[in-house]
């Protein structure tokens, strides 16, 4: 019992040690370490997020700040938001109608990719439901989840859709082919400028952008959508364009994290995001659209808390962090002593208990000692012996004070000098002293000496009882 109670008792603390360290490294990992390495699936080479990424890893780098960020490219962004779902990535580049987006937890909004609608010159058309049932010429390579939503939403037929490269607007516009171009991009320089500029420049006139009027329905019926205004000059251009703020429906490109990325990571990512955000605006435009998530608890996708503790003002200092893992510690202690104290005291009071058995048999063996008969004798003498055996085991195994053993050993070493004294007299073992009583002593099955196995005394375990005070004497 006592064996299986320590193999408990050190099993439930290596236990305990395990979480809390576990705990402890996973909540805090700078406490071992001054840098975080991240592995970040940036999409495919060349693509608008992979770039702004890619500049921030450069600056991050520099700077040597606690988070390290690890670039793992992929053919598409589909592929990252996979590697993400299956545990392969830390964090990923992911569109906010992707699965992934809802499973991981939001870090930052990298940018947003936008549907636009361009008219030729003249153009008589008011509204995209107008569109229906005529032709209309689509960019190669469009975004094509914004492209069904706004198809199925309208009711524009797939039949009527012309994909052409984004330089063939001009040419099937000015022969009347498609009536409109629809093209998708980012909000700034990119797809929808160009394309516009395109037409601009082979019609010889000025087109104009369609206003989706009904993008708040559009991102209602797919909330993966949002619903946003390309305001007045986004694109640039002399004059600048477009010449009015316009609505359409777009979709968010974020980077996302897996749910267990630890608060103060998170958190210092928002923050280097942040804070990077003019530095590569310089360098890079595309980076201008890069903003913090929004933090109503509402939102369709999740925030990650440690993005929200950041943006929010609540994240944890230092000093807060230092006073957390102290009030941990202290837990994890009042746990912890408790136990060992239950268990050290068991074994007190078992050592005292068998201490206290044991000086109480040797009493008895010591009245034995000088009333018994040679028969008697020669057990007590043996039981003696047993019992100093299991004094020098327990005083070995550290279970017994040095000064137990020492007043314990000598009484024993006195009653086996009177026992040895009695056997070498003959007479003496005859006949009792006559102060006292004449003793009954019952013989039981164990009158022979003890033999080895038996070190270990117990008062129930006599194979004799002692001489009765209450006995006449002869």
């Amino acid at each position: 019992m006592r064996r299986v109670l320590k193999i408990a008792a050190a099993l439930g603390a290596l236990f305990l040690a395990a979480a809390a360290g576990a705990s402890l490294l996973t909540r805090y990992p700078d406490l071992i370490s001054a840098r975080y390495s991240l592995t970040l699936a940036t999409g495919p080479v060349g693509s608008d997020g992979q770039k702004v990424l890619a500049a921030l890893i450069r600056d991050l780098s520099a700077e040597h700040p606690l988070v390290r960020l690890v670039p793992v490219p992929t053919d598409s962004l589909a592929e990252g938001a996979r590697s993400l779902r299956e545990g392969r990535v830390d964090l990923a580049v992911v569109r906010s109608d992707d699965a992934a987006a809802a499973h991981g937890r939001t870090v930052f909004v990298l940018l947003r990719d936008a549907v636009a609608v361009i008219l030729p010159p003249e153009a008589k058309i008011k509204g995209v439901s107008e569109l229906a049932g005529k032709r209309l010429a689509v960019a190669t390579g469009a975004d094509p989840g914004l492209l069904k939503a706004l198809t199925d939403f309208y009711g524009l037929r797939a039949a009527d859709l012309l994909a052409m490269p984004p330089a063939e607007f001009g040419p099937a516009l000015r022969a009347r082919r498609v009536v409109a171009a629809i093209v998708s991009g980012p909000l700034g320089p990119g797809a929808i400028p160009d394309a516009f500029a395109g037409i601009r420049r082979s019609l010889k006139a000025k087109p104009s952008y369609l206003d989706i009027a009904e993008a708040d329905a559009v991102a209602a019926r797919w909330p993966a959508y949002e619903s946003v205004e390309i305001k007045q000059g986004t694109f640039g251009g002399t004059p600048t364009e477009p010449t009015e703020t316009i609505n359409t429906v777009a979709v968010r490109i974020l980077l996302v994290s897996r749910p267990g990325l630890p608060d103060r990571v998170a958190g210092e990512l928002t923050r280097l995001l942040s804070t990077t955000k003019a530095k590569l605006v310089t360098t890079l435009p595309a980076a201008a659209q890069m903003e913090a998530p929004d933090t109503e608890r509402s939102a369709l996708l999740p925030v990650h808390p440690g993005t929200l503790a950041y943006l929010n003002g609540e994240q944890e200092s230092l000093l807060d962090q230092t006073v957390n893992v102290y009030w941990l510690a202290v837990m994890v202690f009042a746990i912890l002593a408790p136990l060992v104290g239950w268990i050290a005291s068991r074994r007190r009071r078992r050592r005292s208990h068998e201490e206290g058995a044991t000086l109480r048999r040797v009493v008895e063996l010591v009245r034995l000692a000088k009333v018994g008969t040679g028969a008697q004798l020669a057990a007590a003498d043996a039981e003696f012996e047993a019992i100093t055996e299991w004094l020098f085991e327990r005083l070995a195994a550290g279970e017994i004070e040095r000064d137990h053993f020492r007043f314990i050993e000598r009484i024993v070493a006195q009653a086996r000098a009177t026992i040895a004294r009695r056997l070498g007299d003959p007479a003496a073992t005859e006949a009792t002293p006559k102060a006292t009583s004449k003793p009954r002593l019952v013989e039981a099955e164990a009158t022979a000496p003890l033999g080895p196995a038996d070190h270990r005394p117990s008062p129930g375990a006599s194979s004799m009882a002692l001489p009765s005070r209450s006995s006449s004497s002869e």
